[in-house]
């Protein structure tokens, strides 16, 4: 039997082409995602979030003397918002929680140096409660006499020589022993001087305008429509509008003290001054039920717009509150961020919260009588159909 041999063809072999790509592509994509993950979690953008912060009691952060006070059925809140630093990979989540609100840093503290920020946040608190307290103990009867005290310093231009002499907060009551009790007599004192000289300044602080100390401060220049004036630096850098304001001093017929609870800003002020009022009358104006309130106070009694209330609503709803009271330019915002267990009102004046919470059960005691006649009685006078409910 003969074998046959049988020859098999040659293995196909693709020819050699280009390499492939596409592994080192992915990794390099890989790389930079990475280090933009990276650098968007180590770098701070000029954004802040504004979030929901506490509601607190506001009694517990009021003193008053011995035998004053009284234990309280129910609670009346202050609340503050969360402002918190962004870095970029904070964004999304931000922007997809409806309870936060992201703002520019610019928009937040225009042209201000953050510790400058910060230090007026601390002013207004000061001036917040002091208004405050005047205006709770005027509206129980008391005369609370006043008197312009000095110039309070808001804004400090950093290349002008008050920056490294003066602080936000400080009170001019004198130049060269001339009294400055309001900035129009700052100004008029100061234009006695010349650019260069060195003059001495009594300055004090805002809960105690009684000069402390004794400040010397080489007065630079300004050019004002085509003169020379003389400067402290008291005043907006960009603009050249003085940021200053007339700071009261307050006779007391007793001790009020209020701890901010390093919370800043005069958003509490109408908390306070209802706080103050409950803590001295018994106890009950809030009719046993919880109640927020936000707003700055005014020494009229008049109750203006403040930020943040979107996130403020949120935190007084967590709180249990049944009542927020919120300035008019707010109640559109507050409304649409409240649960059907939370009544929100607008109140322009201290007049209408203590209307309103009359219509919840509250009782006024003394609060009902009004400031006393004079020139200090500044307080709107209670008024039991000033604020109906809508």
């Amino acid at each position: 039997m003969s074998s046959t041999e049988i020859t098999l063809p040659p293995p196909l072999v693709r020819p050699p082409g280009p390499p492939r790509r596409w592994p080192l592509v992915l990794g390099g994509v890989v790389v930079l995602v990475v280090a933009a993950l990276l650098w968007a979690t180590i770098s701070t953008a000029p954004y802040y979030e504004l979030t929901p912060g506490q509601a607190q009691s506001v009694v517990g952060l009021i003193t008053v003397p011995a035998g004053r006070g009284h234990s309280l059925s129910g609670r009346l809140l202050l609340t503050d918002v969360e402002l918190n630093t962004m870095r970029y990979i904070q964004f999304i989540p931000a922007w997809l929680d409806p309870d936060s609100s992201v703002v520019s840093a610019d928009d937040l503290t225009g042209d201000l140096p953050t510790s400058e920020f910060n230090a007026e946040g601390t002013v207004d608190m000061s001036e917040s409660q002091l208004t405050a307290a005047s205006v709770a103990l005027r509206q129980l009867g008391y005369q609370v006499p006043e008197r312009d005290a000095g110039v309070t310093v808001y804004v400090i231009d950093p290349k002008s020589p008050a920056w490294n002499v003066l602080q936000v907060g400080d009170v001019i009551t004198a130049i060269d022993g001339v009294p400055t009790p309001n900035p129009d007599q700052l100004v008029s004192v100061l234009h006695t001087h010349k650019p260069g000289e060195t003059v001495t300044l009594q300055v004090g602080s805002i809960d105690d305008p009684t000069p402390g100390r004794a400040v010397q401060l080489r007065l630079g220049k300004i050019v004002e429509n085509g003169q020379v004036e003389p400067l402290i630096g008291i005043g907006d850098p960009s603009s050249g509008i003085p940021s200053m304001g007339t700071q009261p001093a307050y006779t007391f017929p007793f001790s009020v003290s209020i701890n901010s609870d390093n919370i800043g800003g005069p958003s509490a002020g109408l908390a306070f001054t209802l706080g103050i009022i409950d803590t001295l009358t018994g106890g009950h104006l809030t009719g046993g039920k919880i109640v927020a309130a936000t707003g700055t106070i005014d020494p009229d009694g008049s109750v203006g717009d403040v930020g943040g209330v979107a996130q403020k609503t949120v935190a007084v709803e967590r709180a249990g509150a049944k009542l927020f009271l919120v300035p008019p330019q707010e109640l559109a915002v507050a409304r649409s961020k409240a649960a059907d267990g939370l009544k929100v009102e607008a109140v322009s004046t201290l007049s209408q919260a203590l209307a309103d919470l009359v219509k919840i059960g509250g009782q006024l005691g003394a609060a009902a009588n009004g400031p006393p006649p004079g020139p200090n009685g500044h307080s709107v006078p209670f008024d039991w159909q000033d604020s109906p409910w809508s």
